[in-house]
C-alpha cells in the first residue's frame, strides 16, 4: 500500500503529482517508481492522458475517484466536445485501465496538424506564488496544451524548459525549479498578442467546461456547420459552400501569421483542413481547429455556445425529420409508395436489414429522394448489442504455439548448423512475431518454454565447435586449435568460460590421441 502520495494541487498533471511523489520519497530509479506506484517496471511516463487512474485514485483520500482525476488533472477535457460519445466512452476506460489502449490515434492526436508541445512550459510568476503558497512547484495542465501560450494572469507569454515532455527523453518524471535553467520565452508576433490572450481563455473556458454535448457520430457534427454556414449566408445554391468567403472570414480575423504559427496557414489546397472541416466529418479535428473556424464564423458569440447551440440544433432537425416520418406509428400520406414502403420496413428492421428485405427498393430511393432516405434511416430500429465474443482464445493459442515448439526443437537437435536458438529465433519460426511480442501477457505457456529452451551464448559456441570436432574426425584431419576455432566461427576473444573449458577439454583428448 502506497502511503503519503501526494493530494494533486488545482490544475495539477497526474504527471506532476508523481513527480513529487518522487522527490519527497527520494526515488531516484524510474523503473523503481512505476514499479512501486503501478506493479510495472516498463511504462513511459504520459503527461497529457496517462493511464492506470483506478489505481492512483485509491492512494488518494475518498473524494478523489478516476472521473474526479479525469475531468481535473488531465488533457482529456479539451477533446471531450469534439469527439463522439463512443470515442469518448472508450477514452474514460483506457485512462482507467491498466492495459495499453491506442488512445493517442483514437483521438486523432497523432495525425493531428496541431502538434503537441516538445518541452514542458511555465509561468515563472505562478512558480512564484505556488512556492509561497505550498512550498513547492508543480505543473499546469494549460501550460501544455498548444494554443494556452500566454499566462492570463501575469499578461506574460509562458516560458519554455528544457525537460522533454515527448519524444525518447522522457525517462523520469520530473518537478522542480531546475526547469528555469536553459528556459526560453515563447516569442511570437506582437499584432498577434491579443489573439492568444483570446485562445488561452477560450481553452481555460474548454478545460473548465464539465458538462458533455452528446455528440452521436461524426454526421451530427456536419449537420451542425452545416447550419452555421446556412444562417452565415456561405451557401451558394442549396448545399455548395462559398468556401472563398468563409476563407477570408477566417483569415481577416485571426491573420495569417497566427494561423502559420500553428501550422495552419495552408488554406488553399484542394484537401486542406479548412475545407474538410467544413465538409462531411470523416475524421476528428483538434479542438484547436474547431475554436479558429467557429468565433471566425461567428465573431460576436462565444465558440462553445456558438457550437453547443448549433450541435443541439442539429439533433433537433434530426428529430423533427424523423417525427415528420412517422407520426403515432401511422405512414404520412402524403409519401409515395415507396416511401410509405420504405417507411414501414425501418418500423420493424434496422435499416440494413431493411435494405437486404428489399434492395430494390432502396436503389429507388436512393437515387431518387436520397436526402429523405438518409434522414430516414436515423430513425430506423436499433437493434441491441450482443455481448461481444473474444475473437481470440488465448489459452488455446498458446497451448497451440508450445505445441509447434516442441515440434520445432525436436527437428533441431539433431542439426547442429542451424543458427543459434534465440527467443526471437523460435518466435520466428511461429510465423507470429507481431502477434506474439505485443500480447506477450496472454501466452504464459509460450514464455515459459521459451525462458527453458532458449539457447544461450555458451551452449550455441559449445554446439558450433562440436559440429567442427565431428567434422575433424569424419575427414580424419586434425586442425590447429587457430584452425579449429575459425571453422567454428569463434576467436580466442570471443569465446565465453564455459566454451573455453569445452574447447581445453576437446583439445587435451586431441592431444591424448
Amino acid at each position: 500500500m502506497i502511503s503519503n502520495f501526494p493530494t494533486p494541487y488545482p490544475d495539477e498533471l497526474i504527471y506532476s503529482v508523481i513527480a513529487r511523489y518522487a522527490v519527497h520519497h527520494g526515488v531516484l530509479s524510474p523503473k523503481y517508481l512505476t514499479e512501486e506506484l503501478f506493479n510495472n517496471r516498463n511504462l513511459t511516463p504520459t503527461y497529457d492522458l496517462p493511464s492506470h487512474l483506478d489505481r492512483l485514485a485509491s492512494y488518494l483520500p475518498d473524494q478523489y475517484n478516476a472521473l474526479t482525476l479525469i475531468r481535473q488533472h488531465t488533457l482529456l477535457p479539451i477533446f471531450q466536445l469534439f469527439q463522439p460519445y463512443t470515442v469518448m466512452r472508450y477514452a474514460v476506460q483506457a485512462l482507467r485501465s491498466e492495459q495499453y489502449q491506442s488512445l493517442h490515434t483514437k483521438l486523432g492526436k497523432n495525425a493531428s496538424r496541431i502538434k503537441s508541445v516538445t518541452f514542458f512550459r511555465f509561468c515563472p510568476d505562478c512558480w512564484q506564488e505556488q512556492m509561497e503558497q505550498y512550498g513547492e512547484v508543480y505543473w499546469k495542465r494549460r501550460w501544455q496544451i498548444t494554443g494556452f501560450e500566454y499566462c492570463t494572469k501575469h499578461q506574460q507569454p509562458l516560458f519554455v524548459s528544457s525537460i522533454p515532455c515527448n519524444g525518447l527523453d522522457r525517462k523520469f518524471y520530473v518537478a522542480h525549479l531546475n526547469a528555469l535553467e536553459d528556459s526560453s520565452q515563447l516569442a511570437f508576433s506582437p499584432q498577434d498578442l491579443n489573439h492568444h490572450i483570446e485562445l488561452s481563455g477560450l481553452i481555460e473556458e474548454l478545460l473548465a467546461h464539465s458538462t458533455y454535448v452528446s455528440v452521436q457520430d461524426f454526421s451530427t457534427l456536419s449537420d451542425a456547420y452545416f447550419l452555421i454556414l446556412k444562417n452565415r449566408d456561405l451557401l451558394s445554391g442549396r448545399k455548395n459552400i462559398h468556401y472563398e468567403k468563409a476563407r477570408q472570414l477566417v483569415i481577416d480575423y485571426w491573420g495569417e501569421s497566427l494561423l502559420a504559427y500553428y501550422q495552419l496557414a495552408d488554406l488553399d489546397s484542394e484537401n486542406c483542413w479548412l475545407k474538410n472541416i467544413l465538409r462531411k466529418h470523416r475524421k476528428a479535428f483538434s479542438y484547436l481547429e474547431h475554436l479558429i473556424v467557429l468565433k471566425a464564423l461567428v465573431p460576436e458569440k462565444n465558440p462553445i455556445e456558438t457550437y453547443k447551440q448549433y450541435i443541439d440544433l442539429a439533433s433537433l432537425d434530426l428529430e423533427e425529420a424523423a417525427a415528420t416520418v412517422c407520426i403515432d406509428n401511422k405512414v404520412d400520406q402524403t409519401l409515395s409508395e415507396d416511401q410509405k414502403r420504405w417507411t414501414t420496413l425501418i418500423q420493424k428492421h434496422s435499416a440494413k436489414q431493411a435494405r437486404q428485405c428489399d434492395s430494390a427498393l432502396y436503389a429507388r430511393l436512393y437515387r431518387n429522394n436520397k436526402d429523405w432516405i438518409l434522414l430516414t434511416n436515423k430513425s430506423a430500429v436499433i437493434l441491441p448489442s450482443s455481448l461481444s465474443k473474444p475473437r481470440v482464445d488465448w489459452k488455446e493459442r498458446d497451448r497451440q504455439f508450445v505445441k509447434q515448439l516442441i515440434k520445432i526443437r525436436n527437428e533441431l537437435l539433431e542439426d547442429l548448423e542451424s543458427p543459434q536458438w534465440t527467443k526471437k529465433f523460435f518466435i520466428r519460426q511461429l510465423g507470429s512475431v507481431s502477434m506474439i511480442e505485443k500480447n506477450w501477457n496472454f501466452f504464459p505457456l509460450t514464455a515459459a518454454f521459451l525462458d527453458r529452451y532458449a539457447e544461450s551464448i555458451d551452449c550455441y559456441q559449445i554446439r558450433r565447435m562440436t559440429r567442427t570436432f565431428i567434422r575433424q574426425n569424419i575427414e580424419d584431419k586434425c586442425y590447429p586449435p587457430s584452425v579449429f576455432l575459425r571453422q567454428s566461427g569463434l576467436s580466442e576473444q570471443r569465446l565465453t568460460p564455459e566454451a573455453r573449458r569445452f574447447f581445453n577439454n576437446i583439445w587435451e583428448e586431441i592431444k591424448n590421441e
